[in-house]
């Protein structure tokens, strides 16, 4: 479904997200990035009047293929139709149907209330490893400053706050650490990267918020 980039383009980690049920709505399942990127791409598309509208698979498509997004994240058309379908299921998106003169009738999908709200939770929540950053996070990001540019500055502070955390536990664990033996210096020198590329994380952070 994707191909990995640095940063990577996965669309298959999946945190927790609604599903329909028969007489309770919506209930918790799982919905990763590419789920919430298609919820995010819906979410940016207004008419003048600030109304949503509806888009074509192919449209949300070519977001994937070019352009700041694609940096971020890949996905292939049969997994994009798929990921609609589920969305759709979940009550996150409406589908309808648009008839066309001399042309095969086309399925366009709009952002419910329902999947705006669960986007807007999503967004508005820093995440909690370092690894998630260069996925997740950016993606968060990317999709905020479109959608709601206060939003993502808040998201920014959050994150900052959540890995500047992070650092002072990682130096923490390191100080405590002996060298006494093979595995100890391994776990150190495992330490000291998670350290150094969390430290990355939290510097490149800061200069966002300037």
């Amino acid at each position: 479904m994707t191909a990995p980039r640095d940063p990577p383009r996965s669309g298959h980690e999946r945190p927790a997200a609604p599903r329909r049920s028969s007489n309770r709505g919506p209930k918790a399942s799982p919905l990763g990035p590419a789920e919430f990127a298609l919820l995010g791409l819906l979410a940016q598309s207004r008419n003048e009047r600030g109304d949503l509208e509806s888009v074509h698979g192919y449209d949300l498509t070519r977001h994937f293929n070019e352009g700041a997004l694609a940096e971020i994240i890949r996905l292939e058309p049969g997994m994009l139709y798929h990921y609609l379908k589920k969305l759709g299921r979940a009550g996150f998106i409406s589908t309808t149907v648009e008839h066309q003169h001399s042309r095969p009738d086309r399925q366009m999908h709009a952002l419910t209330q329902v999947g705006d709200i669960a986007l807007r939770g999503w967004l508005a929540a820093p995440v909690h490893a370092t690894r998630e950053i260069r996925l997740t996070f950016l993606l968060k990001l990317y999709l905020a400053r479109r959608i709601d540019p206060d939003l993502a500055a808040t998201l920014i502070d959050d994150q900052h706050q959540v890995t500047a955390t992070l650092v002072e536990s990682l130096s923490s664990q390191l100080a405590k650490t002996a060298s006494a033996n093979d595995d100890d210096r391994f776990r150190r020198n495992v330490l000291e990267l998670r350290l150094s590329q969390t430290q990355a994380a939290l510097n490149w952070l800061a200069s966002l918020r300037r």
